[in-house]
């Protein structure tokens, strides 16, 4: 698209999956910004932990069934940044990126948008159990993964403080940016991820 078409920038919405408690099915999120969470590496057992893998881990190590019988070989996973390009970087070399952020004068923007009401009613017979509210300002997660494990999604709010997860959001703000676009994500919340 942006390499044949004429256009200003790019305006992302959809669903996402809720990960945060303090928010409900109905509500509606514009995030600041969107790490991609899926992108994990195997560490042998034996691997020190360093600062780049110190965001996120799981220790698979000392999982076992039944439990309590020794460490398996298996070790951890920790999250691994995506690569980045960008058109003001250097030609051809990459940086690690955690974080993607939304343009911030889209995002001032928005901010003005929080005392917007949004209906409760779905349709004329079903209606939410609150008043959905809209929130500018959390933090987004993108996967290639379906998130329907509540475990998981515990672990991503408390690792990496996201409110929603999605499967295409980080790879939209990323080309944008890589790109010289300014860009926006709106997300209804629809489900409890894994809830």
């Amino acid at each position: 698209m942006l390499d044949f078409f004429d256009i200003t920038g790019i305006v992302h919405f959809g669903i996402a999956g809720n990960v945060n408690n303090s928010m409900s099915i109905g509500d509606v999120t514009i995030p600041k910004q969107f790490a991609h969470t899926g992108i994990w590496d195997w560490l042998n057992p034996n691997a020190k932990l360093n600062a780049n893998n110190n965001i996120g881990q799981l220790d698979i190590e000392s999982y076992n069934v039944p439990k309590g019988h020794g460490s398996n070989l298996l070790g951890h996973i920790v999250y691994n940044s995506e690569p980045f390009f960008s058109e003001t970087g250097e030609p051809n070399s990459a940086q690690p990126l955690l974080w993607a952020p939304i343009s911030e004068h889209w995002l001032k923007l928005a901010a003005n948008l929080e005392d917007l009401s949004l209906e409760q009613s779905v349709n004329s017979t079903l209606f939410l159990e609150r008043k959905p509210k809209l929130v500018v300002g959390l933090k987004g997660s993108t996967a290639n993964i379906f998130v329907d494990n509540a475990a998981y999604r515990d672990f991503l709010f408390q690792a990496f403080k996201v409110s929603s997860v999605d499967m295409e959001s980080s790879a939209v703000v990323m080309t944008s940016l890589s790109n010289g676009y300014p860009v926006i994500v709106i997300r209804g919340l629809s489900d409890l991820a894994g809830g």
